[in-house]
C-alpha cells in the first residue's frame, strides 16, 4: 500500500469513489481543486496494485487536525486503505506538533464508526440533521500522546 500527495490526475477517481457510496457528501474533482487553494489543507491518495484505491483530506490546525472526507473505492474495500490513510495522517498530526484529530461521521456509517473506534477515537458530541437535515453527525476525537 502507497500512500502518497493527491495529484490533478487522481480528482477523477476521487469523485468516481464518491459517486459509488450513497449519500457520501461528495466534493467532485472541483471541490479537491479547491482544496489545492487551502493552505492547510492535504489530500492523500492511497495505492493499491498500482491503483488509486481511496482517499483522504485533512486540514492541519494546530493543535488540531480536521478529517474532512475519506473514502474507499468498493473494489479496495477491507484491504486497508483507510486505515492506512489515517494512519498517515496522525504522522502528520504528529509532526505538525497536534494534539487532536477530529472528525464528524454519519451516525448511521456503522463500517467507519467502527474503524474510527478500533483507530482510538471517541464520541465528543453529536449534531443533529446535520446530513440533509435528517441524519445526525457523530463528532469523534483522539487525542494524541505528546512526544518527549
Amino acid at each position: 500500500m502507497l500512500i502518497r500527495r493527491a495529484k490533478k490526475e487522481d480528482y477523477a477517481v476521487f469523485a468516481a469513489i464518491e459517486a459509488e457510496q450513497p449519500g457520501f457528501p461528495a466534493w467532485g474533482a472541483a471541490g479537491f481543486e479547491a482544496e489545492e487553494r487551502n493552505r492547510n489543507s492535504v489530500t492523500l491518495a492511497a495505492e493499491l496494485d498500482g491503483a488509486v484505491a481511496g482517499f483522504i483530506n485533512f486540514w492541519v490546525l494546530r493543535p488540531q487536525v480536521q478529517l474532512n472526507t475519506l473514502a474507499v473505492g468498493r473494489a479496495f474495500r477491507r484491504r486497508g486503505a483507510a486505515r492506512a490513510l489515517v494512519g498517515k495522517l496522525a504522522e502528520y498530526a504528529a509532526k505538525n506538533l497536534c494534539r487532536e484529530i477530529d472528525l464528524e461521521v454519519n451516525e448511521h456509517n456503522s463500517a467507519a464508526i467502527a474503524l474510527y473506534t478500533a483507530l482510538g477515537f471517541e464520541l465528543a458530541g453529536k449534531r443533529p440533521k446535520f446530513y440533509n437535515n435528517t441524519d445526525a453527525a457523530l463528532l469523534l476525537r483522539k487525542t494524541l500522546a505528546p512526544k518527549d
